[in-house]
């Protein structure tokens, strides 16, 4: 299930990278960029909120994630917060 996540969030951050940046979009942003940076954030914020529902499961059923479950929930609040400023650059206030 972590290992689906991770491959997931390394999917999700590649596809973040091939979005262009605010410092290199055009100066009119074409409605489609802004709708693919949506919804890369968007689907970033669902596995941050799927992480972290495994995260809570697993301490509550008594068991420990230890230093990788933590680390994962780390980087997946990273990826959420990264692709959510890359859509707010990309499509504007």
């Amino acid at each position: 299930m972590v290992s689906l996540r991770l491959f997931a969030g390394a999917a999700a951050a590649a596809l973040t990278l091939a979005l262009p940046s605010a410092t290199h979009a055009a100066p009119a942003v074409a409605p489609s960029n802004c709708a693919k940076a949506k919804a890369v954030a968007e689907m970033t914020e669902k596995q941050y909120r799927e992480t972290l529902e495994w995260y809570k499961n697993l301490i509550a059923q008594g068991g420990h994630p230890g230093i990788v479950g933590e680390q994962a929930v780390a980087d997946a609040k990273a990826d959420r917060d990264r692709t959510a400023s890359q859509a707010q650059r990309i499509c504007g206030p």
